[in-house]
Formats: C-alpha cells, structure tokens, sequence
C-alpha cells in the first residue's frame, strides 16, 4: 500500500487543482479555511504554474501542496492523488469556485447521519453569465440521473468506482461519478441551499470552443451512454409526462417572478430549478419534498435494486461490498 498522501487529518480530505490562476485560487481557499469548521486537510494539486502559485502553496501551512509539474488533463490530475487518500470522506473542487460558509460542514453532518447516502452533491451557481439568473447550475442525464458538478462523498466508495474515469479528459468527469455512485446502491443527494458559487473566467461565446478543447477529440456522451446503457431507457411515455407536469407547475408558479429575484424564490419549499429537476429526475420520488422537508438536503436519489441487478450494471458485482462501507 502506498504512502497516504493526507497527513493531517484522516477524517476530511478536499482536492482542488489549479493551474496559473493563482487570485482565483487564494479565493476559494480563504472561502474553505474561513467558512469550514469541521477539520479537515486540503491539499492542491498544481499542473505547472508560473504565476506565482507555487510559492502561494508553498508558503502557506495551511495548504498541502502536490505539483505534477504538468497538465495531465482534470481526471488524471485529480486521480493520481486521490487514489493515495485515506480518510473517510473527500470532496473534489475546482480553482474558480468559492465555497458558501457551513457548505462543507453541512455535507460532512449529512453523511454522518445517514448512512444510506453516499454522496452529497454540492449546489453550484454562477456568477458571471447567462446563468447568474439561475437558481443554481446542474443537469438532467439522458438516463435521468441529476448531475454534482461537486460533492462531498465516502472516500472508500469512490476508490470502489474507481475515482473520476480517465476514458474523459475533462468534461463528463462529474456525471459520471454521479451515476457511478448511484449504481454501487448508495443514494445521492443535493444541499438544499447553493453550496458552491462559481466564478467562471471565460465568456459565454467562448463556451463550445472550451468545451471542445477540454474534450480533446474524445467522444466523452458516447462513453457515458456506453457505459451506463443498462438504465435505458428513460424516456417512458410516463418519464415525460412527469417532466413535462412538473416544468409546467414551475412555470405558473414562478409567473412574474423577473430573473433577478428568481435565484432566491421559492413556492412550497422549491426553486424553479428544483421543479425542473424533481420533474426529469428518474430516480427521485415525487414525494421528495415532503420526505426531506425540514432537513439540509434534498432531491435524493437512488436506483432501484432490481435495476442494480442487471448484468450491464458495471458496479454489480459491488453494491454488498458498499453496504459495508456506508454502514462502517
């Protein structure tokens, strides 16, 4: 076994990886050291700076600091070092987040309460752009899985799935975590509250030529649907029915509402966003937010065991190794 990376604390671990963007990375780490109580260890995992971020982290006690040297592409960079943590919950992150104070705490309370759950996904929204008007950002998976761009997860689960899948270079890395995680048996579940503000640097018009940059010629939704074609189909004429209902309830219920105030507004303890994503998602119940009313999470979901079963479920054969892990 190799030598933990983590030194500090064996408890809490959060990856953040940087590349020469060293003012956006002293933001998200103030925002993580002011506003996190739970102790913790963060540890940054830099791709070969030349801005002066090198010695930012090697300046500060606070940080443990991993430098690869080189860009080796978001789910190598961040799997090299996850893959020598030891501890029982971690949280990827990236440089251009800022975390909302008690985010993290809150996630860590709700894993340790509830030991069906697996992952608790981090709500994000956007600053800058077309979605600051957005309640917060996250989509629907043509499988009808609700994606966690970030999250708060049992380590040795996703050491069980592997970390972050290196088929992607970058983009998809979440997603598919996200579906990774549900189809071990474990459930995932969102914060009910924006966790994590996202201060994206590139304009809107620059988006699809990033996109595919970052994809570097891979087809990353053909290795997402290969991989996780046992749950089709999701598009059951009963599937779009409750899409369809519910975007529709959210939209008379948000009429008049200007795009300023609609981050903040809420009917019957939802967002506009939260109709949108209780509506699409597969494997939520339509009970969701009478079940979790009062507590810090919602929008729970799990797949059901029968569909666990099915022999194209890659984590078939690891939902009862997971049942001992999330109750340990």
């Amino acid at each position: 076994m190799s030598v933990p990376v983590n030194r500090r604390n064996d408890r809490f671990v959060i990856l953040l990886a940087t590349c020469n963007r060293v003012a956006m990375l002293k933001t998200v780490v103030e925002s993580i050291e002011n506003g996190t109580k739970t102790p913790h260890e963060l540890i940054v995992i830099d791709g070969g700076s030349t801005d002066g971020t090198i010695e930012y982290l090697q300046s500060n006690s606070r940080i443990t600091p991993v430098l690869q040297g080189e860009l080796l592409g978001t789910a190598r960079s961040y799997n090299r070092v996850w893959r020598d943590v030891r501890s029982r919950y971690s949280c990827w992150l990236s440089d251009d987040t800022e975390i909302v104070p008690g985010s993290l705490d809150s996630a860590i309370e709700i894993l340790d309460a509830d030991p069906t759950i697996g992952m608790v996904g981090l709500k994000m929204k956007d600053t800058r752009g077309p979605g600051r008007h957005e309640p917060y950002r996250g989509g629907i998976s043509e499988y009808g899985i609700l994606n966690c761009n970030h999250g708060v997860l049992r380590t040795e689960l996703a050491r069980q799935v592997g970390f972050f899948n290196e088929e992607y270079r970058s983009y998809m890395i979440d997603p598919d975590l996200t579906a990774s995680i549900l189809c071990t048996g474990a459930r995932v579940v969102m914060t009910r509250r924006v966790a994590v503000l996202h201060h994206r640097e590139w304009a809107e018009r620059e988006g699809d030529e990033k996109v595919a940059r970052e994809m570097g010629g891979i087809d990353n939704f053909a290795i997402y649907r290969r991989k996780f074609a046992f749950l089709a189909p999701s598009g059951t004429l009963a599937a779009r029915v409750r899409a369809k209902l519910l975007y529709y309830v959210g939209r008379l219920l948000f009429l008049g509402v200007g795009p300023d105030a609609l981050p903040d507004a809420r009917r019957f303890w939802l967002n506009r966003r939260d109709y949108f994503n209780l509506g699409g998602g597969r494997f939520m119940s339509l009970a969701d937010p009478l079940r979790h009313l009062g507590r810090a999470y919602h929008l729970a979901q799990a797949i059901p065991a029968a569909l666990l079963a099915s022999a194209g479920n890659p984590y078939r054969l690891r939902t009862s190794s997971t049942t001992v892990c999330l109750e340990n």
